[in-house]
């Protein structure tokens, strides 16, 4: 059996910024991983590959750390999770099979009215639904600024707009909605 060799002094140093990397991947994981999961749906991957988007997203900000500023963590994905649903939009296009819409579960266990379950259901298809046909450019602005809570600056620079467009595009965004949610509803 060979002795196991010592780790060199200047190996050490390494070890110690290697574990406080991956601490910090671990924490980023942690404290954003439903946010970038849920924007990387609203900004419209199909269902099936939101969870693979995900890992693409902190995949690539593991490899840019040094890049990301701390308590900037979120802008910073956020922004990476525009780029990485963009390109799987684009692979959707290039499919030739229609992705088929996720059923309805009930939960085995005592929770809400079935009633205000399949109303609030209904509710996110129809906003999802109108989301998918919003340009990109709204769908962004809206999703990140509205859904996302990040400020019109935040918006701004991930998109690489003045505030001014990303107040714009965002209102453009809501009336569009609220047109196409009253015309679904009908004449009260």
């Amino acid at each position: 059996m060979e002795p196991v060799p010592r780790p060199t002094p200047a190996a050490l140093p390494r070890e110690s910024e290697r574990a406080q990397r991956d601490a910090r991947v671990r924490a980023m994981v942690e404290g954003h991983f439903d946010p970038v999961w849920r924007a990387l749906k609203r900004l419209g991957v199909p269902e099936g590959s939101v969870d693979d988007a995900a890992q693409q997203v902190f995949l690539i900000a593991s490899r840019r750390l040094d890049e990301i500023e701390p308590r900037g963590e979120r802008p910073y994905l956020l922004g990476i999770a525009l780029r990485v649903a963009a390109d799987a939009r684009r692979a959707l296009l290039r499919r030739r099979e229609v992705p088929m819409g996720d059923a309805f579960e009930m939960a085995a266990e005592p929770g809400p009215r079935l009633e205000d379950l399949l109303d609030e259901k209904q509710a996110l298809g129809l906003l999802s639904a109108h989301l998918a046909r919003l340009p990109d450019e709204m769908r962004e602005a809206f999703v990140l600024f509205e859904l996302e809570e990040l400020s019109a600056p935040e918006v701004a620079d991930l998109l690489g707009v003045p505030v001014g467009t990303v107040a714009s595009r965002v209102r453009r965004a809501r009336d569009s909605i609220r047109e196409h949610l009253g015309r679904k509803r009908g004449p009260s």
